[in-house]
């Protein structure tokens, strides 16, 4: 027999706030939405990437297996 943890949706979701803060602080990601607001969006846009490449690694189990 195989056992097999599906982390819940309020895991899941905590271990992604946790990652996202780890990569971008909170100052960071302010910076990032200031910048795109004055036309730099470079940084809103790095931001954004790594925060799907978190979401592929974390998905919650349920949705689009």
């Amino acid at each position: 027999m195989r056992v097999v943890h599906r982390p819940t949706r309020d895991e899941v979701s905590a271990e992604r706030k946790r990652r996202y803060l780890e990569l971008w602080p909170v100052e960071k990601q302010l910076e990032a939405h200031a910048e795109a607001e004055a036309g730099r969006p470079e940084k809103q846009n790095k931001m954004m990437e790594d925060f799907a490449k978190i979401r592929e690694v974390l998905p919650f189990y349920g949705d689009g297996e």
